[in-house]
């Protein structure tokens, strides 16, 4: 069922124009089209031979996206907002033409649009309507294949330009441009699966690459994990044993006998739970990734024995603390490597970590006023090689840059945050 329209006050006169001369005009949409591979770049070529046929200030074709909830405007002649709309997006509901690509009405011929009710909705995007004085509008669907691709719309300034005649040649250009404006839509769609096929391929085979030089790594550690143990806390065990084994022989067992045993006994512990730490921090088990951030940044400093300031700043209420502990051990060692290469390479005088929530993102930056980053090509070997690995096993990006003002090193890596679905990361040392 068709929505009337409103009665035009006074009609303008146009010049007719000949049968002949409109077929000469379809033809040359026809070879305008040739060779456009782009939905902005047809527009612009059909604009000038469409013009004879229907003179307007304003051309669009507005294409519904594949779920029909959202349409993508392309225009010619006056540049309009709808072509701005949320970078080219319009939510379907709020089009001010949404009855003819819903199917709801054949066509929508309108004498002033700025008067007309039927474009004056409720969260109606009409504003250019308003904006570009756009009263005399002429909209009709594009069909293909059984479904409305979108509808194609013509406007003037003048009001009440438009009649019924125009409605039919709008359909006859419509129906001209829809079977390619389909083809090319779903050229476009195939394109984008491919792309997305090809960096989804990329991204396994990175992650591949990725989880096998992690691997390695693994195994390094795992080595030399076990030569500590052998070489430091089993080697310090044997000689205790000995130790004990000499005093039972002898027969007697003092307190200064013993103490030395006492003293090797607690040595031994320590460096036993220094290596077990290096493998799976308690700290975070204890007390959370926070003050596990804080706990690494101080011992580290001890242990090198330079005068350095530190501080983290926690700036999301203790958004780390609430991670899955893979993705807690994942991000501190990543940390851990960032900070101690500052400290190995940077000579700082200060070093900071900073916890920030950023558009869905969780983001711990590590930054030094320290000499800066060295030679580029050096960058992404050895520990920052190893950095960049989690971080890409655990989804999340890693950047790397001078600091502020230009002055040392700041490291950030930026985790995609939802709290209620936790990402699963690649648990190592």
């Amino acid at each position: 069922m068709l929505i009337p329209t409103i009665k035009a006050a006074r009609i303008v006169h146009r010049p007719s124009i000949q049968a002949e001369d409109v077929l000469h005009h379809f033809l040359g949409i026809s070879r305008a089209l040739a060779g456009q591979l782009d939905f902005q770049s047809m527009i612009e070529a059909i604009s000038r031979e469409v013009h004879f046929i229907l003179p307007h200030d304003h051309l669009d074709v507005s294409l519904l996206l594949l779920d029909g909830q959202h349409l993508h405007a392309f225009e010619t002649g006056l540049h309009t907002s709808w072509g701005d709309f949320s970078e080219g997006l319009m939510p379907t509901a709020q089009s001010p033409i949404r009855a003819v690509l819903l199917g709801e009405v054949g066509y929508l011929l309108s004498g002033d649009a700025m008067r007309d009710p039927r474009f004056q909705f409720p969260e109606a995007f009409n504003h250019p309507i308003f904006n570009a004085q756009l009263r005399s509008r002429l909209h009709v669907p594009l069909r293909a294949r059984g479904e409305i691709l979108g509808a194609l719309s013509c406007s003037k300034h003048a009001a009440h330009f438009y009649t019924l005649d125009d409605v039919r040649h709008t359909q006859h250009i419509a129906d001209l441009l829809a079977s390619y404006l389909y083809a090319l839509r779903q050229t476009e769609q195939a394109t984008k699966l491919a792309v997305a096929e090809e960096r989804l391929r990329a991204r396994e085979e990175g992650l591949r690459l990725g989880a096998s030089r992690l691997t390695d790594t693994l195994e390094n550690e795992r080595q030399r994990i076990g030569m500590d143990l052998h070489d430091q806390t089993l080697a310090d065990l044997t000689r205790l044993h000995r130790r004990l084994a000499r005093l039972s022989r002898q027969g007697t067992l003092c307190g200064s006998d013993l103490q030395p045993v006492c003293d090797g006994l607690q040595q031994s512990m320590q460096e036993l739970r220094g290596i077990i730490d290096a493998v799976k921090p308690t700290v975070l088990q204890l007390f959370g990734l926070e003050e596990g951030l804080e706990d690494l940044l101080l011992r580290s400093v001890q242990s090198s024995g330079l005068r350095i300031r530190t501080r983290l700043k926690d700036h999301t209420g203790g958004a780390a603390n609430r991670l899955a502990e893979a993705q807690q051990i994942a991000l501190l060692r990543i940390i851990q490597e960032a900070v101690n290469n500052a400290i190995k390479h940077a000579a700082p005088r200060a070093i900071r970590i900073d916890i920030q929530q950023r558009q869905q993102h969780l983001t711990f930056c590590v930054t030094d006023d320290g000499i800066g980053l060295g030679d580029a090509s050096q960058r992404e070997t050895g520990g920052i090689g190893n950095m960049r690995i989690r971080a890409q096993l655990l989804g999340a990006r890693l950047e790397l840059g001078a600091g502020p003002g230009g002055r040392g090193t700041r490291v950030s890596v930026s985790l995609p945050h939802n709290e209620s679905q936790p990402i699963t990361a690649l648990e190592g040392p």
